[in-house]
């Protein structure tokens, strides 16, 4: 039986509906749960660890952070394989099943080959074709779930599944952490030889991770392929002389070349290649910095990024979405962009050498110790007066706003391509927006591993300024900051139908914030009488 036949044939379903749509919903956030897991062990600082062993240098961690990004050209092949087929479920299987199960061979590569410019060169070739399986996986996924999920309740069933699939990464990113920090031995290297027990405890938690994540893509198979709405297209037949390579060639050129005559698009397509530019240029050397230049465990490194900064995104979700609903997307874009710039600011001036106060280790080691009697220990200290505490909090301020922002910039571009995929030829907008964005990303992580790699020598010789020591990293940083200030440029340009100017939103703002405050301060004397004979006096007077 053919693989079309399969699709259709044994699984046919114009809809689910009812009792079989509930069972397919809950085991799509059951598969998501194990999905979370997946995610939780093959992302965060034993990733940053288990390549520094390997022998990454600032390029190759560049390199990698690109690698998704150059992978979402499988999107392109994936959305011209959907509309001329109509397949999505049994494309989408074993594309993101071999995507999971990459990850077992990459903990594999120190077993094998040990530390070395080989082992980079595997471990990059293997994540290289793991992001490309996933990009091309991810439009079937995407395109099955909008047939299977009714429109009523999208957004309330992902609202769902978001918050559970955050308190289970909550949960493996803690319990992941502390597993890493009591494997790594203090003192020593960060090398093979030095952190062979982290090494191997690191290999079993990407295999771990990767039979998780198998799992999660294993659930669908018992989800049923709903048909489209709409046939699949036909293939276009090509033309004398031409081979089918050629057509295909031709369409996708056609895919990116086409939505670029849209004026509004290209300025927005442009904003998010910056945007996503400032992304990867210096994304692993937060990682890098966290733990190598201020001296953060992997716990405190992990909860930094994957709880701390995503809790902040999540609660200040609904505000930006009424805000967008109110005032337009392009004041979004422009205010959550000057905030993702503004969270930047704190990385440059953390330093290990500032002192930490006595009171904030007191009371940080007497919550420690309160927490620990819950399991047996009551003299558990976690802190000390050499330990970055304040950098740690200024890291943490910093993830509180860059996560709230960043949130704030990933809803206002989602409302932006749904506007586009409205129009005619919507899917050649949204494909070719992933792609074209993605573009700065390849850029971003290229450019960031070159500077960061010629500007190695600034490790051991920073630029010093009282406590603070700003290497090759913060460069990296500056340019980030420089880059989200640069990508406002397209935004003022960049017509939105229906939304209204950022300088009205923020009259609005501060008008209701000082009658708010005015209110409140005045409220007591209101109480007690004071001032209402000025009022009745005024109220008596006669008008003019």
């Amino acid at each position: 039986m053919s693989l079309r036949s399969r699709s259709y044939d044994v699984l046919p379903a114009l809809s689910v509906r009812r009792r079989e749509l509930r069972h397919s919903l809950r085991r799509v956030t059951v598969a998501w749960m194990f999905g979370v897991v997946w995610m939780s062990c093959t992302s965060g600082d034993q990733v940053r660890a288990f390549c520094r062993m390997l022998g990454f240098n600032d390029f190759a961690f560049g390199l990698m952070g690109a690698l998704p990004f150059l992978a979402s050209l499988g999107q392109l092949l994936a959305a011209e394989f959907i509309e001329r087929t109509g397949l999505r479920k049994h494309l989408f299987i074993p594309l993101a099943l071999v995507h999971r199960l990459l990850w077992l061979v990459v903990a594999a590569v120190p077993l094998v080959l040990g530390p070395g410019y080989l082992a980079v060169t595997v471990v990059l070739a293997i994540l290289a074709a793991s992001n490309f399986l996933g990009q091309a996986s991810s439009p079937a996924w995407v395109t099955w779930m909008g047939d299977l999920i009714p429109r009523r309740i999208r957004g309330r069933y992902f609202a769902r599944r978001t918050q559970a699939s955050q308190a289970v990464q909550v949960v493996a990113v803690i319990v992941l952490s502390v597993f890493l920090d009591h494997a790594t031995s203090s003192g020593r290297v960060e090398s093979l030889a030095g952190q062979g027990r982290l090494m191997w405890t690191i290999c079993i938690i990407f295999a771990i991770g990767a039979i998780f994540g198998a799992i999660d893509i294993l659930v669908f198979w018992r989800i049923r392929e709903v048909l489209p709405p709409h046939g699949p297209q036909a293939s276009a037949a090509p033309r004398a002389g031409e081979s089918w390579w050629q057509a295909l060639r031709g369409s996708l050129a056609d895919l990116l070349i086409h939505p670029l005559k849209d004026r509004i698009f290209r300025n927005f397509v442009s904003y998010g290649a910056v945007v996503t530019f400032t992304m990867t240029v210096s994304g692993w050397y937060f990682w890098r910095y966290s733990t190598e230049g201020l001296g953060f465990s992997k716990l405190g490194t992990n909860c930094l990024f994957m709880v701390i900064g995503p809790l902040a995104g999540t609660v200040t979700a609904k505000w930006w979405g009424r805000l967008q609903d109110r005032w337009g997307r392009r004041p979004v874009l422009i205010l959550s962009t000057l905030g993702a710039a503004i969270s930047l600011l704190p990385w440059f001036f953390m330093s290990r050498a500032v002192t930490t106060p006595a009171f904030l280790v007191d009371t940080i080691n007497w919550i420690s110790a309160h927490l620990g009697m819950l399991w047996g220990a009551r003299d558990l200290h976690i802190v000390g007066p050499t330990s970055p505490v304040v950098a740690y909090l200024l890291a943490s301020l910093g993830c509180v706003i860059g996560g709230s922002a960043w949130t704030g910039v990933g809803l206002a571009q989602t409302g932006m391509i749904l506007g586009f995929s409205d129009s005619r030829g919507g899917s050649k907008f949204v494909a070719a927006c992933s792609v074209l964005m993605g573009i700065g990303g390849v850029v971003g992580g290229l450019v960031g591993g070159a500077v960061a790699q010629s500007l190695e020598f600034m490790q051991s010789h920073p630029i010093v300024l009282g406590p603070l020591k700003w290497n090759n990293w913060h460069v990296t940083f500056a340019m980030s900051l420089l880059a989200r200030l640069l990508s406002l440029a397209w935004l003022n340009r960049m017509p939105d139908p229906g939304a209204r100017t950022v300088r009205s939103m923020l009259r609005y703002w501060s008008a209701s914030t000082y009658n708010n405050y005015f209110s409140f301060l005045s409220h007591p004397l209101r109480i007690f009488g004071w001032g209402q004979g000025k009022v009745e006096d005024d109220r008596r007077r006669p008008r003019q």
